[in-house]
């Protein structure tokens, strides 16, 4: 248990108390006075109510935002739901204590005492098992023997705690140990508030002020004045008295009385350190409830609540981040996992901006239809029909713009009637090898997302089964998953190579003059069949790959799950730029020469591009019959130059020949 389950209702007559406790200060009288006459504690302070609504608007805003556990994985990051730094954060820092409730304790201390300090309890490990808040003004931490040490009170004695054992947020400050105690470097300021306070009190609670006085022309003994005087407060003492009209005797003549001009300016003292207060705590004194000059209606409130949330909330989230991700880690964790407030929902503005903002974010394929529903709370498509991402095919890096012999971009393709076939011929390839280049980007994105699912369901099952040493099981795992994994990567390729064949077909159609050309239901069956082809190779060889690796492990006494986790990774690294290369040359030419085919071309070209190969230089201009082959199956092709023989194990119909190919097949007109 931690030191703050521990700890005892003090008070100052408990001799174990220190007697520098503010408690036993406040008791004795010692508290420092301001020049404003009044002593400031952080109770005052908060009993302003700028103060409370700066604070609690502050510490309740932070506590409100998830914080999570991320882990860097080599595609991107995941949720670490597993880690129990993020079982801490997000579920329950200690047994008595919500994340809520802990967040806001800690931004509390931090925004009143300038400093955070909460234990970690750990295991025998060194893994954080618990969090337990610690009073700033009985911690504190100072360097010994170039040591950080922390110090708290624990039943009227000095604890020493170790500098891992003890979770610190400083605020602002200047030695880098401790933050400034935020109300007592303000104390002056605040203490014209309490000031002000208490005169406001003092004013309606005693004021004899009437709303005018009659004036006596003669003098007054000393028993008729305290006559006088006994009648004066008894009539016009206390705010329910206050403002009568005082009716005395003996030729007094009537004076209206109004406030004195310093007592109006309490007024404007009162709105002025409500502004003090906001600069203190860098807030809009429009979230204090201050509406002066300003508006509570229209865009301005959601510019104010942009700027609350770049210029007050995230830099203390940073603060915080900053101390999470290195006390709470163990050393080998840091880098990998780290800590991460969403404060995603503080930055939207209003719903209008937020809708124009996703609209952007889902057509350029930043978010998909799925991830969009979630922010608003609903559930996704079924069937997976939100999980696909889209892009305007027409908006291209400059990067993928194919460039001619002398380094200048081709021209685009321009209609008339006159262009000869070699002339629109020869800006249809450069279209095609353009088209070939702005798919290659979705082509990488599209694999490395089914990748990374593929590997990290497969890594757990892996980790299940063969740490077990059921190899068999596993073996097991992998036929029933691939058998469902096949249907889910279907899904998500086909309307990438539907797009693609699209384009690639109207491309193919324009190279011999078929500018009438519509995506026909064949085209469509085409593309479908070519899809469940291509994924029933790809899930297959996976399976293979796995099952082989398996085999072979166990066939050396090694372990089979070092050789698992050693493909895995392979795949990670070089299957999402290997397929982008390899489909984007392989669908475009399939899909031309299906509508050549179509449209009645008997004969087709090889045309290479660049610096080549021997076996595509060899091919470069080779013309076969549109039903037949370039290369036959099972069949040794070796040009000069080459070092070692060809032999593909299909029949080559167009390129590529090999990997990295990236030949093109035209229409021999």
């Amino acid at each position: 248990m931690g030191i703050l389950a521990r700890l005892e209702q003090r008070s100052i007559e408990n001799p174990r108390v220190p007697l520098h406790a503010p408690n036993v200060l406040q008791a004795l009288g010692l508290e420092e006075r301001t020049p404003a006459g009044v002593s400031v504690t952080p109770e005052k302070a908060l009993g302003l109510t700028a103060f409370w609504a700066g604070v609690r608007i502050i510490s309740q805003t932070i506590a409100s935002l998830p914080c999570e556990v991320f882990e860097r994985t080599p595609n991107g990051r995941r949720v670490a739901t597993d880690h129990p730094v993020h079982k801490l954060l997000y579920q329950r820092p200690n047994p008595y204590m919500t994340p809520y409730t802990f967040k806001e304790i800690r931004m509390a201390h931090l925004l009143t005492w300038g400093n955070s300090y909460a234990e970690i309890e750990r295991d025998q490990a060194g893994r954080p098992v618990a969090l337990w808040p610690l009073l700033p003004d009985r911690t504190g931490v100072e360097v010994r023997n170039g040591q950080k040490l922390y110090w708290t009170i624990v039943e009227g004695k000095r604890v020493w705690l170790s500098a891992d054992r003890v979770l610190h947020v400083p605020g602002l400050g200047f030695d880098g140990l401790r933050g400034y105690n935020v109300i007592k470097v303000h104390r002056d300021s605040l203490g014209l508030s309490i000031a002000a306070n208490e005169y406001g009190a003092q004013f309606f609670g005693n004021s004899g002020r009437p709303s005018g006085i009659l004036i006596y022309p003669g003098k007054l003994d000393a028993e008729e004045r305290q006559r006088l005087r006994d009648e004066w407060n008894q009539l016009h003492t206390g705010l329910t008295r206050a403002q009568r009209t005082a009716v005395l005797w003996g030729g007094m003549d009537w004076k209206a009385v109004s406030i004195p001009p310093e007592e109006a300016q309490f007024l404007e003292t009162r709105a002025m350190q409500i502004e003090e207060i906001a600069r203190i705590l860098n807030v809009n004194p429009i979230l204090l409830q201050h509406f002066t000059k300003v508006t509570t209606w229209g865009s301005g409130v959601s510019q104010f609540l942009t700027a609350f949330a770049k210029f007050t909330i995230i830099p203390w989230l940073e603060r915080e981040e900053d101390v999470l991700n290195w006390d709470l880690f163990l050393p080998e964790e840091r880098g990998r996992f780290y800590v991460k407030y969403n404060a995603k929902a503080l930055l939207r503005g209003d719903a209008e901006t937020q809708a124009k903002i996703l609209e952007i974010e889902r057509r350029n394929g930043i978010i998909n239809a799925d991830e969009w529903r979630e922010l608003n709370d609903l559930d996704p498509l079924p069937n997976g029909q939100g999980s696909t991402y889209y892009v305007p095919v027409n908006w291209v890096p400059v990067n993928w713009m194919p460039v001619d012999s002398a380094g200048a971009a081709p021209a685009m393709p321009m209609r008339s009637e006159r262009r000869s076939a070699e002339e629109r011929q020869g800006r249809v390839i450069a279209t095609r090898r353009q088209l070939q280049r702005r798919f290659e980007g979705l082509f990488r994105d599209t694999e490395r997302r089914l990748v990374a699912k593929e590997v990290a369901d497969v890594r757990a099952a892996a980790e299940r089964f063969l740490l077990r040493r059921s190899e068999q099981d596993f073996v097991h795992w992998l036929d029933d998953y691939y058998a469902k994994h096949q249907r889910y990567t279907e899904e998500r390729w086909l309307p990438v190579y539907m797009t693609f064949g699209q384009l690639a077909a109207q491309a193919a159609a324009e190279e011999i003059g078929r500018d009438d050309f519509e995506w026909a239901p064949e085209m469509d069956r085409f593309v479908r069949d070519y899809v469940a082809a291509h994924v029933a190779f790809h899930v297959g060889s996976s399976l293979g790959q796995l099952k082989q690796v398996v085999r072979d492990a166990l066939d050396h006494g090694d372990a089979p799950l070092s050789a698992v986790e050693q493909r895995l990774r392979e795949w990670e690294e070089r299957r999402p730029g290997k397929i982008a290369m390899r489909e984007t040359v392989q669908t475009q030419n399939a899909v031309a020469v299906e509508v050549f085919r179509r449209h009645g071309v008997r004969r087709l070209r090889w045309r290479t591009f660049g610096e080549n190969c021997p076996y595509c230089q060899a091919l470069d201009g080779r013309v076969v019959g549109v039903e037949q082959w370039f290369l036959p199956q099972d069949t040794d092709f070796q040009p000069d130059g080459a070092d070692y023989p060809l032999r593909p194990n299909v029949n080559v119909r167009h390129p590529p020949a090999h990997e990295g190919c990236d030949c093109m097949v035209l229409a021999d007109l």
